[in-house]
């Protein structure tokens, strides 16, 4: 081969030409960035909108149903889900992959801007964002310690807030158990009476008689003055002094009324840190940033504000996502270096040879560093899948070297001299190191260009294996050969190789022989085992057909799932209270939670979080919980998270449920059960709904079932009588605008401006909390008709207690009810297939279910991968055949791709994994391994038969010639893989099943392929030949000599015609030529 020669005759040259590679690498590795997954955008948009004290059913109506027809019409839309709760609707819209989902946002703005006129005028504009795994804070921070809890909002939102905010690559900070400083003016009921003031006195002055408007300038002959009219009060208590009236002459006050009082908005949302009253700050990163990067920033800058925080006041991590990343990224670390250590001891073993060993080792830092480059060029980071590709890579990228290598070792030992043999060796072998190369170039591209969300995933995983294997093929081609050609030698005396032995070496040599005289007896006996097989050819391949049939049934006893779940030494508990409880009685109720979690001695931090996310429910609340390190416990995680919900469920009225962190999407629930129903009758929805959740409640391995249904919330209904209210002179708008002010407190009035600080505060008016107890409080509130006079509300309005739902969803524009559902010990697959049955025998054909979140991935992942695997064998055949230039030999070669599965699923069976994305991607690896044995007995069988060897005596020479490369090969990638499959430290649960998975199949395909693939090859070569005599016996036919004599007339008459178009398109070619046309 040219490039091997090139190296050999010029070293120097293939030395720096490697060398370029790794310097490139080397440069590449400080800029590559640490995250867990690659950046995906998700095709995802949600919009927000907010309307103070909205019912649910007013948000559906008014706001989300609105929003859902006009992005309805946008192109690729895939699915439009929505929320409406009380004051908050949630538009959640999925696009298809292949839309731009910046152009995707832009169309929503659009859509929402054009119908923004038909919402409601007193809306907070809506807020469109994309939906990303950025969208989930990286980081959480708790600020705590003697202070009240005004202080500690005041700080955390006015300091510490802006202070991080500065920081490269922080996004935005979200703030949890927050009570900002608000002017807060309390209205006595009775004394509202006495004076004769309503709401709409109250409101006209506060609004009226707190302002500061610009006054314009003036211009005197040599100055120029700003005038400004400064009608604010300067201190919260002067709010006490304003006149909101007159009574009989004499003013009215706030403090005739109520009182005036700098205070705290109202409690709404609660933090604890291991149970210390705290402030939550979530740190989102910008979209696009690293994580690992953004958090140590950040604990830098607060490494710095530390030495200005107030006294008392302490800030501590609650929860870090880059703990989880770097202790991750560093077990695949060692996985990667074990297991090179593990391969090249491997080759040791085989060659007893140092330098030939290192030799064959140099392929291995050679071909990662490079493949840095290659991350850093695509801007790939470091993380789980171009880790995972790198530690996969592992034994493969020894592979081609030890091939090499081996051939050369050969040759000199049978008595070629290293430069003539490094020519002549890896000439020889070259067309099969290049076929099992490609052959696994082949099976991984697809992976990288798979559809659907994984594809996006695996694409970093699937390029960066495949730059490897392509660096580590150059480095066998060129640097293997020059350094054989000029270390390699043999001496009398000695061993293969090397010097007479000495010292360690010769202490090693009785070792070295016994596993020399093994593997010699190893060899004939495979010889004899080789002769038995090709006498028995037919019953072999049946055999092989039918251990394929046996892994096929296999899979049947094999749970199937989207991804095991990972220990990452923290989850988190959901808190759900009766829909009616107080945030007071909540937060009684949850302490009682918290004091049973915080007695879990693995359990080194609890925070907890009530009221907090998009919605802000009160009864509900997080705890995030962080667990003492894996390999200082005893329990996994998931039997904590077990025991945990069986010590919850005790407390009653409380429904818990225990979930893995999602550290990608946007927030969704992260439980692998997401089944959302729909239909047009909500009552029946309901009913159906709930004979699903208690039926499915009832399977093992089933819990914390749950829907998003939530009813019984109490409401009170104001009725307005019309006919009374216009009698008396009261408009509508009066009685609705009293009850919002005056019961709700939730109207923006005015403003206080804190000179000092520069800042301006809400100003909120409300009754005092024992005038607004009972719903016949409404009625004792008074308005002002139209001629002066005090009217009471109950004269006018009926009050009607009542209950309604709280949450209000729909998918697709369709009322739904979503069930969800976390599993103990149980894969997914199984649990929808129950779920299905349980569905079919229940729901009617009017309504719809269909899965949402990680089982609708699942789904949709598996035939990707499925389709992957089956382009990847056609691409492999294509690869094989343009090689072997025969149409024949490679299915001889891919026939030992079925061999390995039933090593495969038999592994995963007995270790009691799982067939999941990792494992199909553990599949994909091996049928490209698998191929390389078969290529090496195929070649060399090729080889020796072109020499003019018989293919009986090549086939029984072949193999035990290509048994050592093909024992060296196998072994060096099981033990490169043995890491990996073990299964060791945080987050080896997704890629333990991978590798034992590859383990399993190679050791199957070991033994299968050296005795089926020769086997194979003589009866499809007698088949060829059968082929070929079967149309030389056509030849002999007079039959067939007569139709072809029969063709003659047709041939003749068309021979003259096309004798006379001759000249003519000779002379156009000229033409065309002349005048410059290809």
């Amino acid at each position: 081969m040219w490039l091997a020669d090139t190296s050999i005759r010029r070293p120097v040259f293939a030395t720096m030409f490697l060398m370029a590679l790794v310097v490139l690498g080397i440069v590449s590795y400080p800029s590559i960035g640490v995250d867990l997954y690659p950046k995906v955008d998700f095709p995802i948009v949600n919009v927000t909108t907010r309307l103070k004290g909205a019912s649910p059913e007013i948000m559906d109506i008014d706001v989300t149903d609105k929003i859902e027809e006009a992005i309805n019409t946008i192109n690729g839309v895939k699915t439009i889900a929505s929320t409406s709760t009380e004051g908050v609707s949630v538009v959640t819209v999925e696009f298809v992959l292949e839309r731009n989902i910046d152009l995707a946002v832009q169309d929503v703005r659009e859509k929402v801007s054009a119908i923004r006129a038909k919402l409601p005028t007193d809306i907070d504009e809506p807020i469109i964002e994309k939906v990303d795994p950025d969208a989930t804070p990286v980081l959480w921070l708790s600020l705590s310690g003697n202070r009240s809890v005004g202080e500690l909002s005041t700080y955390a939102d006015e300091v510490l807030k802006e202070q991080l905010q500065k920081v490269p690559g922080v996004g935005a900070i979200n703030l949890s158990g927050l009570r900002l400083r608000q002017v807060r003016v309390w209205l006595d009921r009775d004394k509202l009476k006495a004076y004769q003031v309503t709401a709409t006195d109250v409101f006209q002055a506060l609004s009226r008689e707190n302002v500061e408007l610009p006054g314009g300038r003036i211009e005197s002959a040599s100055k120029e003055y700003t005038v400004k009219v400064k009608g604010e009060f300067a201190r919260p208590q002067d709010f006490n002094d304003l006149i909101v009236a007159y009574f009989r002459g004499a003013p009215v006050r706030i403090r005739d009324l109520g009182r005036a009082e700098d205070g705290l908005e109202e409690r709404r949302s609660i933090a604890r840190l291991n149970g210390v009253p705290a402030v939550g700050l979530g740190i989102q990163k910008q979209s696009g940033t690293n994580t690992v990067e953004v958090i140590d920033l950040v604990k830098k800058e607060i490494k710095k504000l530390e030495r200005t925080f107030p006294p008392g006041m302490n800030l501590s991590v609650s929860f870090d996502q880059s703990r989880f990343i770097k202790t991750s990224i560093s077990e695949v670390q060692n996985h990667l270096i074990i297991g090179g250590l593990l391969a090249v001891l491997a080759v040791f073993l085989f060659l007893r040879n140092l330098r030939t060993t290192l030799i064959s080792a140099l392929a291995l830092p050679i071909s990662v560093i490079s493949t840095f480059f290659l991350i850093q060029l695509f801007g790939f980071t470091f993380n789980n899948m171009t880790m995972l590709g790198l530690t996969l890579s592992i034994g493969i990228l020894i592979d081609d070297a030890i091939i090499v290598i081996e051939n050369i070792y050969r040759h000199i030992e049978e008595g070629m001299k290293p430069r003539e043999a490094a020519h002549f060796a890896t000439a020889e072998i070259g067309l099969a190191v290049m076929a099992t190369t490609m052959a696994i170039v082949a099976i991984f591209l697809p992976v990288a260009f798979m559809k659907g969300i994984i594809g996006r995933f695996f694409l970093q995983f699937a390029l960066t294996v495949v730059f490897a294997v392509l660096v580590s093929l150059l480095v066998s081609f060129t640097l293997t050969p020059m350094m054989s050609s000029r270390y390699l030698r043999i001496r009398k005396n000695d061993g293969p190789g090397g010097a007479q032995p000495s010292g360690w070496t010769a202490r090693l040599r009785p070792a070295g022989d016994l596993l020399e005289s093994w593997y010699l007896r190893t060899e004939r006996l495979y010889r004899r085992i080789l002769v038995f097989c090709l006498d028995r050819r037919n019953a072999i391949l049946v055999g092989a057909v039918a251990v394929f049939a046996l892994s096929l049934w296999m899979t049947r006893f094999l749970g199937k799932e989207f991804v095991p779940p990972e220990d990452q030494s923290q989850f988190i508990v959901r808190l759900e209270a009766p829909i009616d409880y107080s945030v007071d009685s909540t937060d009684n109720l949850f302490r009682k939670a918290e004091a049973i979690v915080k007695e879990v001695p693995e359990i080194t931090r609890l925070y907890y979080s009530q009221g907090f996310g998009r919605i802000r429910q009160v009864n509900r609340a997080v705890f995030f919980i962080t667990l003492s390190p894996k390999k200082e416990r005893k329990r996994s995680q998931q039997d904590i998270m077990a025991d945990i919900r069986k010590q919850l469920q005790q407390i009653p009225g409380l429904k818990a449920t225990a979930e893995n962190i999602s550290l990608i999407g946007g927030g969704q629930r992260n439980v692998p059960i997401q089944y959302a129903i729909r239909g047009t009758d909500l009552e029946a929805l309901q009913r159906y709904a709930k004979t699903i959740t208690s039926e499915f409640a009832k399977r093992p391995g089933v819990v914390d079932v749950d829907t998003s249904l939530e009813t019984g919330k109490p409401e009170v209904k104001v009725y307005i009588d019309r006919d009374k209210a216009a009698d008396l002179g009261v408009n509508i708008a009066t009685i609705a605008e009293a009850v919002n002010f005056l019961i709700g407190g939730e109207v923006d009035v005015t403003k206080y401006k804190d000179e000092k600080k520069g800042r301006r505060y809400d100003v909120r008016a409300r009754l005092d909390p024992e005038d607004r107890m009972n719903p016949e409080d409404v009625g004792k509130l008074y308005v002002r008709s139209r001629d002066g006079r005090l009217v009471e509300l109950s004269n006018v309005i009926r009050v009607v207690e009542g209950g309604g739902p709280s949450v209000i969803n729909r998918v697709d524009r369709q009322r739904a009810i979503t069930v969800y559902a976390n599993l103990e010990k149980k894969p997914m697959g199984q649990a929808m297939a129950e779920l299905d049955a349980i569905t079919a025998g229940v729901l009617p054909p009017d309504f719809t279910a269909s899965y949402k979140g990680q089982a609708n991935v699942m789904q949709e992942s598996f035939q990707y991968l499925l389709f992957a695997i089956i382009l990847g064998v056609v691409l492999a055949y294509m690869v094989l055949a343009s090689q072997f230039e025969s149409f024949i030999h490679p299915f001889t070669v891919l026939l030992s791709m079925p061999l390995s599965f039933v090593g495969a699923f038999g592994a995963l069976l007995i270790t009691g994994k799982t067939l999941n994305v990792f494992s199909y991607i553990g599949l994909i690896l091996l049928m490209g391994l698998v191929k390389k044995n078969a290529i090496l007995l195929v070649d060399y069988t090729n080889t020796l038969r072109a020499r003019g060897v018989p293919r009986r005596e090549a086939i029984l020479e072949a193999g035990p010639v290509r048994l050592r490369p093909i024992l060296m090969t196998t072994f060096a990638m099981i033990l490169g893989m043995l890491p990996v499959a073990a299964g060791l430290g945080e987050g080896s649960e997704t890629r333990s099943p991978m590798g034992v998975a590859v383990i399993g199949g190679l050791l199957t395909s070991l033994f299968l392929t050296l005795v089926v693939v020769p086997a194979a090859y003589d009866l499809f070569d007698d088949g060829q030949e059968w082929l070929k005599r079967r149309e030389y016996r056509k030849l002999a036919t007079g039959a067939y000599w007569r139709r072809q004599v029969g063709r003659l007339p047709g041939l003749a008459a068309r021979l003259p015609g096309t004798l006379l178009s001759v000249p003519a398109r000779l002379a156009a070619f000229i033409r065309d030529r002349r005048r410059g046309r290809p």
